[in-house]
């Protein structure tokens, strides 16, 4: 199946991605999200899986490998590829109380002068580096990394134009041949509106079309969650947002989302 897709719980069922989730989850302080911890599945689990996943099938974690995070905030992503790569670029708005105290709790100041607490194992601080930075105007040249990878942040970026800026940001820091993976919101109808997330057409249309310089690495499995996600919702107008089992589908009442993932490389 290919890499790109809608959320797939039945990765869950394959044990190269879960020998990949457990490994994970032991540099995550995030432990509710890992589904052998908690017993559940959780998108920002599969997310973070499913993105080093995708990356190790395509080749680009290797040790002489170079990589950015857009909107990495504090993702165990980027400890865990510190063991495995050169070099790891976690960008972010840190330290940006107006972005800190909203949609950024994930983005603590201190992770620059302190890493260690966001990280539960030893890790190779001398091949990260934190970056305060605007993901739709990134301060690195063109074609300076190997990848790049931005999970489930470039809906805060500002709306769907912004978005798009800041997947032609990725694709210029990117090497030619390089990997960019995007996880962001999938809206389920396409007769939802949201300023920030995305049904089925605006994927295709600010996202996998941002650039003409990327291209879907093996084409997008479109299909959605099997029926019992799709009738268990998060309802996040409620104290169910903390609800963990089947944390998957969201719902605030409007709109219901999920999350997705593009592969796309650089031509």
């Amino acid at each position: 199946m290919p890499l790109s897709q809608v959320i797939d719980v039945s990765r869950y069922s394959d044990p190269e991605w879960m020998n990949l989730h457990r490994d994970l989850e032991s540099y995550s302080v995030d432990k509710h999200v890992f589904q052998h911890t908690e017993g559940e599945i959780y998108r920002k689990g599969w997310e973070w899986t499913h993105c080093i996943y995708g990356l190790k099938k395509l080749g680009a974690i290797h040790p002489g490998a170079k990589a950015i995070g857009v909107g990495a905030g504090r993702e165990p992503v980027i400890f865990w590829l510190s063991d495995r790569i050169s070099e790891v670029v976690a960008t972010d708005l840190y330290g940006n109380e107006t972005w800190s105290n909203s949609n950024g709790a994930e983005a603590p100041a201190d992770i620059v002068r302190d890493s260690s607490k966001y990280c539960p194992r030893p890790f190779r601080h001398r091949t990260v580096r934190f970056v305060n930075a605007d993901g739709t105007n990134l301060p690195f040249e063109n074609n300076k990394f190997d990848f790049c990878w931005s999970l489930s942040s470039i809906e805060h970026f500002g709306g769907h134009a912004a978005a798009r800026k800041a997947v032609r940001e990725m694709a210029r820091v990117v090497r030619k041949g390089g990997i960019v993976c995007l996880a962001t919101e999938f809206l389920l109808l396409e007769e939802q509106t949201h300023p920030e997330f995305f049904t089925k057409s605006q994927i295709e249309q600010y996202l996998i079309n941002a650039s003409d310089d990327l291209e879907l690495v093996d084409g997008m499995d479109w299909s959605l969650p099997p029926t019992e996600y799709l009738i268990d919702q998060i309802c996040v107008r409620t104290d169910g947002v903390h609800r963990r089992r089947r944390h998957v589908v969201l719902n605030d009442g409007y709109c219901q989302w999920t999350s997705f993932m593009l592969f796309l490389q650089k031509k």
